[in-house]
């Protein structure tokens, strides 16, 4: 108990000494923080893109569909068990999705488009109701679409115009109608606005011939940690006749290009890390030669080297704890700031993005771990840097010193 009044003491008597070495160790952590934050920030930005545009972080498919996504190998709604899913744990939404290409004509202009289905009736997708920027949504029970900007452009429509849509319907059949732009969409990504139109679940299944027909499931879950464990409790609810995809299966490119990011990220750590060691080394460097004489007098008056040891070990324990918490406690608002207010990449960096489908965005991750983690690197640093002060005491003669 002594020797930790007496550290107390230490750290205090020297203010400005004190002070550089929280600075520099909640600097550490601030950096450390940030970088990864913004890192993991990015990479949930791009699955939540993914996700929220088409995927969703699971589906649901007869199997075989995802192969050749042919309306034949689609499924039937009252056969499948949608509430029994909707009752798992950690599965907020399961919309029941159709989706075929089709040939798009207004006037003298033509383009294959993407058409996806939703269920007027039940919930809105967030790609429609956060995108729609001019218009309404389609009315039940009236033959009208949405559609990106892009696509309205090069077709020169506009909204009130009406649209020819031809394609094949279920079994062969030509499926062919006419359909009212009622709204546009902006998905702030080239691709989607270029070839996307979304029309109810009930009017797309009319137009393709294909009465209670839906191609997948959409499943949307409150915590996507949980994405491996979720699907398979899936797995068990709807049998074997039926296969179940992650957002991992069904992209294996983003998969791949957001570990790419991560290992970037991990060099980009280690390289941060080496320079904070070195730093934190430069005042733990500077505190022991400026505390020679202090270790010096303590030995001559009958301190022994084992205690000076230990006084040194618990006071940098404290200063250390003090500037991890002092690094956490600055990195959170701002890290949380960032979350509420993203920054808005601009030129070629926002086109990169967009051309790989991803908002030109990056929000910060608020993950705690983060800081947790980081925390506790930073720590073991601090504390392996102890060392060297250790052995300056091992090694310290006390006559030697006090000449100093």
């Amino acid at each position: 108990m002594m020797i930790l009044k007496l550290a107390w003491k230490n750290i205090w008597r020297n203010k400005r000494r004190t002070f550089i070495t929280l600075s520099a160790i909640a600097f550490a952590v601030l950096f450390a923080v940030m970088m990864r934050s913004m890192q993991e920030g990015l990479e949930e930005q791009m699955v939540k893109t993914s996700v929220e545009n088409s995927l969703g972080y699971i589906q649901v498919h007869t199997k075989g569909y995802w192969d050749d996504r042919l309306l034949e190998n689609g499924m039937t709604v009252s056969d499948l068990p949608i509430q029994s899913i909707k009752d798992l744990d950690n599965v907020t939404i399961v919309d029941s999705k159709l989706e075929t290409g089709m040939i798009t004509n207004f006037g003298t202009q033509s383009r294959g488009t993407y058409v996806l289905s939703y269920d007027i009736e039940k919930n809105l997708p967030k790609q429609v109701s956060k995108k729609l920027v001019d218009g309404k949504l389609p009315q039940n029970g009236k033959k009208e679409v949405i559609l990106g900007i892009d696509l309205a452009d090069y077709l020169d429509a506009k909204i009130g115009d009406t649209l020819v849509f031809l394609g094949s319907g279920y079994q062969g059949a030509t499926a062919v109608g006419l359909y009212v732009i009622s709204g546009l969409l902006d998905f702030h990504i080239p691709e989607l606005n270029r070839s996307t139109t979304y029309m109810s679940l009930s009017s797309l299944q009319e137009l393709l011939g294909a009465e209670d027909l839906v191609t997948s499931l959409m499943i949307e879950l409150e915590k996507p940690s949980k994405l491996n464990e979720t699907a398979t409790n899936i797995k068990s609810v709807v049998g074997s006749d039926y296969e179940v995809m992650t957002w991992e299966e069904l992209t294996p490119d983003l998969k791949q290009l957001i570990q790419a990011s991560s290992a970037k990220g991990y060099i980009m750590n280690f390289i941060l890390y080496m320079i904070i060691s070195f730093v934190m080394f430069g005042t733990v460097l500077m505190a022991t030669q400026e505390r020679k004489y202090e270790m010096g007098v303590l030995q001559a008056i009958g301190m022994k080297k084992r205690s000076s040891m230990l006084l040194v070990c618990i006071e940098n324990i404290i200063i250390s704890i003090m500037g991890v918490i002092l690094g956490v406690v600055a990195a959170s608002p701002i890290a949380y700031y960032f979350y509420n207010h993203p920054l808005e990449l601009q030129g070629d960096s926002a086109k990169a993005m967009l051309e790989m489908g991803v908002d030109p965005i990056i929000p910060f991750s608020i993950n705690p771990m983060i800081a947790v983690n980081h925390g506790l690197i930073v720590l073991v640093i601090s504390l392996v840097l102890v060392i060297y002060p250790l052995l300056v005491i091992k090694n310290l003669n006390p006559v030697s010193a006090m000449k100093l």
